[in-house]
């Protein structure tokens, strides 16, 4: 009962549904050879024949037969047609790699490849399907203290899949590919680094901070946040979360909501209130240090404001025609 069938259970039929990945994780250590298949198992390298040796593998009339079968044979496994000089070769490179294993009466056993013990477990399986999730930033995303949606949406930004207009083109939208703040193409990368608006934005925070420079990219940022906050890496992927989350939430408000923003410090204001709004998921001693922290930006950005918004009243009266 190999393969799925309406008379199976449907557990059953589950579990033959991922046999394919139980089976690339799984090398054979052969004894009598009876349990272990000599095309499908992998028991006499890092791939199974089959995978080695597709070619032959297809032509092969003895595609299920046992290792403990084909040594019966001299291992000398037959075929539909005669072999051309290219499988030929093939054929010889693969009695090369049998000739060399002989068989003895212990059983067979399997062992699992993706855990050093040897024995099979969920865990090393997820994490080995996952493998290319994993790195300093994914950790650093999945170990923050922050909502689980945040995490998620975080995730997506650096594998570079949320939907910006870019992302939205690729599946054959025809809408306006503009970013909402200004007159460029929209990405991931210029609608969080390099839209004029959300430099003004990262500018703010690194005046606040007390730096000299803005970070240009997601992979600067983590160099950029390290040498300016070294004392706090618990709030380094916080921080860069409530930047990004309320420059999205701002950017779909324009894009949705037909909203106009008035000023960056929306913006500002809004990573503000997301930071201490997700205090509550903090230590206590960590807690007060955000929201004050917080309260800082939010001054900085509101004293910024009203020097922009006196200079414009300035130059706006300045523009009004004499009237004497």
């Amino acid at each position: 009962m190999l393969n799925k069938n309406p008379k199976n259970s449907p557990v059953w039929n589950d579990l033959l549904r991922v046999r394919h990945i139980y089976l690339k994780g799984r090398t054979m250590r052969v004894g009598n050879g009876k349990s272990t298949s000599f095309w499908h198992d992998k028991w006499c390298g890092l791939v199974s024949l089959a995978d080695k040796f597709p070619e032959l593998y297809q032509i092969n009339v003895e595609q299920k037969c046992s290792v403990e079968e084909m040594k019966r044979k001299n291992w000398r496994p037959s075929f539909r047609r005669w072999l051309h000089e290219d499988l030929q070769n093939q054929y010889r490179r693969l009695l090369d790699i049998v000739f060399r294993y002989s068989l003895n009466s212990d059983k067979d056993y399997a062992r699992w490849d993706w855990e050093k013990s040897g024995i099979f477990s969920v865990k090393s399986t997820y994490k080995h399907l996952c493998r290319h999730d994993y790195g300093l930033n994914f950790s650093r995303i999945w170990k923050a203290k922050l909502p689980l949606k945040i995490k998620i949406f975080m995730w997506l930004v650096i594998q570079n899949s949320i939907l910006t207009k870019d992302n939205l083109g690729k599946r054959k939208w025809k809408g306006n590919k503009s970013c909402a703040f200004c007159s460029e193409n929209e990405s991931v990368q210029h609608l969080f680094f390099e839209c004029s608006t959300t430099k003004y934005v990262w500018s703010l925070l690194a005046h606040s901070l007390g730096a000299v420079c803005r970070p240009n990219s997601l992979e600067q940022y983590w160099t950029w946040v390290q040498n300016i906050l070294p004392q706090a890496p618990s709030m380094h992927t916080v921080s860069l979360a409530a930047v990004v989350w309320a420059i999205w939430r701002t950017r779909n408000n324009v894009c949705f909501n037909k909203k106009k923003m008035r000023s960056p410090t929306e913006i500002v204001c809004l990573i503000c209130s997301f930071l201490a709004y997700w205090t509550g998921l903090f230590k206590e001693d960590l807690k007060e240090q955000v929201i004050q922290g917080a309260e800082v930006v939010k001054s900085t950005a509101l004293f910024f404001h009203n020097q922009d918004m006196q200079a414009r009243a300035h130059d706006d009266l300045q523009m009004v025609p004499f009237a004497g």
